[in-house]
């Protein structure tokens, strides 16, 4: 029998194919909803909220800011909660069963965050009577602002200082632990409130299932893409990230990208190529219109977070000019599917602009798509933007 011949991926396709697994071309129409949107994309990282509001806009044609904030805070939908390696997330309320006990157990004792609540005075018996303290209060008194929490911690014993960080990360414990969500805004600070009463969702599968399910959601979100892609976007244990991955194994198919091995789901495989194929043999770009080739994407995007270091789809020599540092991620200029530029909104004069940064001058043919993205920024928004380049 002839051996199995991985199929080569060139750098170009493998954007193409990963900006389709993100939603990011082509995007999303009105028949999807914002939580259909985050269980197809594995969920947007929020730690910050306008760069999450922003994560949808870029993958959908239709939702608006306003449709989040209903699926938040009306439907219920949605969540914004800590669980994709330990972090800030929006998820859709229906895949908390499957999240919150893979990253719960996993990062409510992994990372730096223990330490530090030691360093703050915190024991674990200190913690463990916080978290019994917040759900009481959450109970009675809920829903909660961080302070508030404090306050009442403070109230029942628990020594915290509330211009520390102390409260932060007890909440975000609480979190992981399932305790709490964030819920709708109390007079405009952020709430948190009792995560069974404000959402439903089923009872967790087993854990060797979830995490089967879990690997194949991030293929379908991520392909293709490597094991080792899958535990920078995980953060999960190594024994996890290998067990996950070689259970989903007889469903994927081996591909490399560049001589690089990776994997992509057998059964989109096929699918991605046809979607894909090049409308002639010149068009490198395959049957994208010039409009798919470029996105405005948020900062702390899932675009970019989704891989291992090395294979992130951004230029080394400007790999400084997105992470400057201090956690900061930009929002970043998307061309092909890979990063040429930074990119802001300027909110300081009478009209909002969208201020682009170029890594190398821009692509006067992309102009026009460009000015649409931006105005696709306004109409997500609901405000007028105009694009301003840096000089």
């Amino acid at each position: 029998m002839e051996p199995t011949v991985s199929p080569e991926l060139t750098a170009a396709t493998a954007a193409r194919y990963r900006l389709r697994s993100q939603r990011l071309v082509p995007r999303t129409d009105d028949q999807t909803t914002v939580s259909n949107l985050l269980t197809a994309v594995s969920g947007i990282q929020a730690q910050e909220k306008p760069a999450a509001a922003l994560g949808v806009r870029a993958r959908s044609s239709t939702l608006t800011k306003a449709d989040l904030e209903r699926a938040l805070y009306e439907e219920r939908s949605v969540v914004r909660t800590w669980c994709i390696r330990g972090a800030l997330h929006l998820v859709a309320a229906s895949d908390l069963a499957l999240l919150l006990p893979i990253f719960g157990s996993t990062f409510v004792s992994r990372g730096p965050e223990p330490k530090r609540l030691e360093a703050m005075g915190l024991d674990e018996a200190a913690i463990d009577r916080a978290m019994e303290v917040i759900r009481d209060a959450l109970r009675e008194e809920g829903p909660l602002t961080r302070e508030e929490i404090a306050r009442v911690l403070r109230e029942s014993g628990v020594g915290v200082d509330s211009e520390s960080q102390a409260p932060y990360h007890l909440v975000r414990r609480a979190a992981l632990l399932g305790i709490l969500c964030e819920v709708a805004p109390k007079e405009g600070q952020t709430a948190y409130d009792l995560l069974d009463e404000w959402v439903q969702f089923d009872d967790p599968p087993d854990r060797q299932d979830a995490l089967v399910e879990l690997a194949r959601r991030y293929l379908r979100a991520f392909q293709p893409a490597s094991m080792d892609d899958f535990a920078a976007w995980s953060g999960l244990y190594v024994r996890d990230v290998k067990l996950a991955w070689g259970l989903v194994a007889d469903e994927t198919t081996e591909v490399t990208v560049d001589g690089t091995q990776a994997a992509m789901l057998t059964d989109d495989l096929e699918a991605y190529e046809s979607a894909t194929k090049p409308t002639n043999s010149t068009d490198s770009r395959g049957a994208a219109d010039a409009a798919d080739r470029v996105r405005l994407v948020p900062g702390y995007d899932s675009y970019l977070l989704g891989y291992e270091k090395e294979n992130r789809p951004i230029p080394r020599e400007h790999e400084s000019r997105v992470w400057p540092g201090a956690g900061i991620i930009r929002p970043t200029l998307v061309v092909d599917g890979h990063v040429t530029g930074t990119w802001r909104l300027d909110r300081s004069r009478a009209t909002t602009a969208a201020v682009v940064d170029p890594f190398e001058p821009f692509d006067p043919d992309l102009e026009v798509p460009l000015r649409d993205e931006v105005e696709d920024v306004g109409r997500f928004l609901d405000i007028e933007i105009e694009l301003r380049f840096v000089d």
